[in-house]
C-alpha cells in the first residue's frame, strides 16, 4: 500500500513517564516551510503532522486539502486510509487468539482454511505473519488497481495461485499481502464474525478508537479524506476508495491521528497484549541461509539512526502512510499522505528529526 497527502503523528507514553521535548517555534516554522514546499513540488493535496503523549495529541500541524473538489482542508479529525499499517492490527488480533488458545502460531494454514490450494499446505500462521510462507503476493500479480474491485476470498486465492510458490514455507522471505488476507480469514473463521466486527470488539471499541474501521466506498465516514494520484502529464486525478473485500487486513483500514495515538499508548504495558506476546511479535524473523529483513509478526523492526523502532509503512491506490514507535524515547511517529506514489521519505525523515528528541543528526 503506498502514497498521498501527508499525515504525521507522534504518540508518546503516559505523561507521567514521557520526557518529550517539543520543537521550538523556529523549528516548527522551518518544518512548515519544508512541508509546504514538499507538497507543492510533488502535487500532494494535504498533510497532517501531530505530536501525542499518553494517547493524547498535544501538537498538530495541518497542510492543504483532504478533499480537493470540495475544498475541505485537512484537520486533526481527518481520516486517512493507512494501507499496510493495517497488518499490525491483524497481527495483534491473532496474538490475542493465540493467548486464549483459540489457535496456535505454528498451526498449518489448512487447519483453519481447508479450502486453500494443496500447494500451500504446510505453511503456518506464523509464516503468514512474518512473510516466510512462500505464498505469492496477489497485489504484486494484479497491481494496486486490485483494491478498486469487489473480490471474494476465493478470487484472491485464485489470483495468488496463478503463480507458483515463491519458495517452500520457511525457506525464504518475501512480502506477501496474500498472507494477511488469509490471516484475516483465519480470524474470521475462528471468531465466527467478519474481520471488521472482530477488530471493533477486540481492539477499537475497548481502546476508544472511534475513527478506525475497514474502508468501504459506500459507507458514510465522517472526515474521510479523498485519495489521489497523478496521471502521465502530472495532473492530479481522483482514486476510488478501497473496497473492503479486496484487501481485508492486508491494507484495508482507515484511521486518524487521535486513534493511532491511542493505539501507541495501548501497546505499553499489558492491558492489550502480554509482554511475552509482544516480545514474540517484535522479534525479527530468522531464516537459515537467507538474509531476511528485520521483520517480526506484522511489524518492521530495523533501527532508525541506531534507535530501536517498531513500525510499518503503508500504501494503497490513493494514500501513503507511515507509523513508527520509538519505545526508548516514549514516542511514535505516524505519517499519512492522500496521494499515491508521492515519494514521501524526505518529509518523513524531516518530521522524525524535527519532532522526536535525539534523532536529529546534528544533535
Amino acid at each position: 500500500m503506498r502514497t498521498v497527502p501527508l499525515l504525521i503523528v507522534l504518540a508518546v507514553a503516559p505523561a507521567a513517564t514521557a520526557q518529550i521535548e517539543r520543537p521550538t517555534p523556529d523549528e516548527l516554522a522551518a518544518f512548515d516551510a519544508f512541508a509546504d514546499s514538499f507538497l507543492t513540488e510533488r502535487v500532494i493535496p494535504g498533510a497532517l503532522v501531530a505530536l501525542a503523549s499518553g494517547g493524547d495529541v498535544v501538537l498538530a500541524r495541518t497542510y492543504g486539502l483532504a478533499d480537493v473538489e470540495l475544498g475541505v482542508p485537512v484537520t486533526e479529525e481527518s481520516v486517512f486510509e493507512i494501507g499496510s499499517i493495517s497488518k499490525q492490527f491483524v497481527a495483534v488480533a491473532v496474538m490475542l487468539l493465540a493467548e486464549e488458545g483459540a489457535l496456535g502460531l505454528d498451526d498449518p494454514v489448512q487447519q483453519h482454511l481447508p479450502e486453500i490450494p494443496s500447494e500451500w499446505y504446510g505453511a503456518t500462521v506464523r509464516q503468514l505473519l512474518n512473510h516466510t510462507s512462500g505464498i505469492p503476493d496477489y497485489e504484486e500479480i494484479r497491481s494496486y488497481d486490485v483494491y478498486r474491485f469487489r473480490l471474494t476470498p476465493e478470487e484472491i486465492i485464485r489470483i495468488a495461485h496463478s503463480r507458483p510458490m515463491d519458495f517452500l514455507p520457511g525457506t525464504g522471505w518475501y512480502y506477501s499481502n496474500t498472507g494477511y488476507v488469509l490471516l484475516s480469514r483465519i480470524v474470521e473463521r475462528v471468531e465466527g464474525q467478519p474481520l471488521g466486527r472482530v477488530l471493533a470488539a477486540r481492539i477499537f471499541r475497548p481502546l476508544g478508537m472511534t475513527q478506525t474501521r475497514l474502508a468501504d466506498p459506500e459507507a458514510i465516514i465522517p472526515h474521510r479524506a479523498a485519495g489521489y494520484w497523478v496521471d502521465r502529464t502530472g495532473t492530479l486525478i481522483n482514486r476510488p476508495p478501497t473496497e473492503t473485500s479486496s484487501t481485508l487486513g492486508a491494507g484495508g483500514l482507515l484511521s486518524s491521528a487521535r486513534d493511532l495515538a491511542l493505539w501507541d499508548a495501548a501497546l505499553e504495558g499489558e492491558a492489550l497484549l502480554s509482554e511475552a506476546s509482544k516480545t514474540e511479535m517484535w522479534t525479527p524473523v530468522e531464516v537459515p541461509g537467507v538474509e531476511a529483513p528485520a521483520y517480526g509478526l506484522g511489524w518492521q523492526l530495523a533501527p532508525y539512526r541506531e534507535r530501536r523502532t517498531q513500525r510499518h509503512s503503508g500504501q494503497v491506490a490513493g494514500f501513503t502512510a507511515y507509523f513508527a514507535r520509538f519505545p526508548d524515547q516514549d514516542a511514535a511517529v505516524i505519517v499519512f499522505l492522500n496521494r499515491y506514489q508521492a515519494q514521501s521519505w524526505p518529509l518523513i525523515e524531516r518530521a522524525l528529526d524535527t519532532l522526536v528528541p535525539g534523532l536529529d543528526p546534528e544533535d
